[in-house]
């Protein structure tokens, strides 16, 4: 088995071995999700090989699943391959996150020379840096190439997620209980284990946090399959606020067994559960009011809306399809 960094800002992950498909509109984007700079896949076919489908795969790209469980296909100058023993090694070392767009510069000042340009949730390894004292406010951390640099400490976050279901994942197994064996445990011990390790067990903490991650997307343009600050979808919003609070979730905008979401009544919506549309996913923050990324021509992207008739931020259309709602707890 073979695995794969991602090794560029954001990496379009296709749901097809090609970028575009015909549909009744017209040629249409195969895009399902994109993959940010140093998180982590398996790799299931590699460029030119046969999938277990029997598609001959272009010599350009390969077939991967991530380590939250999603596949695709991905063009292979975006990836860094890799054994198991050197990935091993990587996940093992200290990995911080981005919290925001950021620059990793050759120098720890703001003259040094850019060697990448991030978006928030990529993955950095911080390395041990022996003159930290002569420029505090800047950590040391090592690109996936091997390269070294620097960025600013108030830029990063801890990884609070674990990327190590990329060597358990196989077919039959659902991601939670490939995750559970990864990490050696039950499957309805992942949730309590995420809670008491990054809010001190407290589910108060972890509602609130997700909430204020899923903030800090505000204003983003709405992107079909995005996970970036440059352009982020429904679902893509959603999963990344879990994510980044410890907890993968399934990454599309439907409830699906096997990952950590189970429906609820809406009388019982609390601030950090999800409400589920056709097609459509948004987090909810209490007080009747919910943050998604919309399509819609009008917005556009990131915003708040209302379940609220009397709120200025109602949308009836979307409150008239709300089917379900989705909670941890």
């Amino acid at each position: 088995m073979k695995f794969a960094m991602f090794a560029r800002p954001v990496v379009t992950i296709y749901d097809l071995p090609e970028t575009t498909k015909e549909s009744d509109a017209g040629v249409v984007s195969t895009i399902g999700d994109e993959g940010l700079y140093g998180q982590v896949c398996q790799v299931r076919t590699e460029p030119g090989g046969v999938t277990a489908d029997g598609i001959t795969l272009p010599e350009t790209m390969a077939e991967v699943v991530t380590f939250y469980g999603y596949h695709g296909y991905v063009f292979a100058s975006e990836l860094y391959f890799c054994g198991e023993k050197e990935l091993r090694g990587y996940l093992s070392a200290e990995l911080v996150l981005a919290g925001r767009a950021t620059d990793v510069l050759t120098l720890p000042k703001v003259q040094g020379v850019r060697l990448a340009e991030l978006e928030r949730g990529a993955v950095l390894r911080r390395l041990p840096d022996p003159e930290a004292e002569a420029h505090t406010g800047w950590a040391k951390v090592g690109l996936v190439d091997g390269r070294s640099g620097y960025v600013r400490d108030v830029a990063l976050e801890p990884v609070r997620f674990s990327m190590t279901a990329v060597f358990t994942q196989e077919a039959g197994r659902t991601f939670d209980e490939a995750l559970a064996k990864a990490e050696g445990c039950k499957p309805e011990e992942l949730v309590p284990r995420a809670i008491d390790r990054w809010f001190g067990g407290s589910e108060e903490a972890f509602r609130n946090a997700l909430a204020e991650q899923a903030k800090k997307y505000l204003g983003t343009e709405y992107r079909w399959g995005g996970k970036s600050g440059r352009g982020i979808d429904c679902s893509g919003l959603v999963s990344s606020a879990y994510m980044q609070c410890g907890v993968l979730i399934y990454r599309d905008a439907k409830l699906v067994e096997g990952w950590p979401m189970h429906k609820i009544p809406l009388e019982q919506a609390k601030r950090g559960d999800a409400l589920y549309f056709p097609g459509h996913i948004a987090l909810y923050l209490g007080e009747g009011r919910y943050i998604h990324s919309t399509g819609a021509a009008r917005s556009g992207g990131v915003v708040l809306n209302s379940l609220d008739p009397a709120d200025p931020l109602y949308r009836e259309d979307l409150v008239k399809s709300l089917y379900a709602v989705g909670s941890l707890f």
